[in-house]
């Protein structure tokens, strides 16, 4: 084993602990004060599947499309769709060029959710790198860009349209799948 490997099994530790940990950013204490606030009806995964209708639009996704993001089969993204409609925070739209593909879109009352999710994640940030000088919080964001452009080079597909230095919006919170409780 080099020296490269042990720094790539460090980093990948450290991306777990940031997801994963009971105090990690994206751990499932922190969690809870992003869905704080949202609809009772909405769990951490409702909640990732409004981030992805948000990233998707336009054209907003299918539910084939939201069931490939779960990782699951369509009669799991019709439940997950189903309990944000009824909250009120999607509707179902047809397809503007094939009128027979229904998409999931947000309505007003799911931007402001999202909206006010976002305003807490960043207040989150603040609060965690608060005694962090400020070129140390830019050289972080930039890395942790680097990083989503390097990763998404290395997939299957991928073009060079689908990678961007730009933030996109399926940050580290969305990059598991969680469970359909709260």
């Amino acid at each position: 084993m080099n020296d490269r490997d042990e720094e790539l099994r460090g980093l990948d530790a450290v991306l777990r602990e940031l997801r994963h940990a009971r105090y990690g950013l994206y751990g499932p204490l922190v969690r809870e004060r992003f869905l704080d606030g949202l609809p009772a009806e909405v769990t951490p995964t409702g909640y990732r599947v409004l981030r992805f209708v948000e990233a998707s639009s336009p054209p907003p996704p299918t539910v084939s499309d939201i069931a490939a993001l779960l990782l699951s089969d369509r009669a799991r993204a019709v439940r997950v769709v189903d309990r944000l409609t009824a909250a009120g925070l999607v509707t179902r739209v047809r397809d503007t060029v094939d009128r027979r593909i229904r998409r999931v879109d947000l309505t007003d009352a799911g931007r402001r959710h999202i909206a006010l999710a976002a305003a807490r994640r960043t207040r989150l940030l603040g609060e965690a790198t608060a005694d962090w000088p400020d070129e140390d919080l830019a050289r972080l964001t930039d890395f942790l860009e680097r990083l989503n452009a390097s990763v998404a080079r290395h997939l299957p597909g991928a073009d060079a349209s689908d990678v961007s230095g730009a933030a996109d919006v399926h940050d580290v919170s969305d990059a598991t799948d969680v469970p359909d409780g709260r």
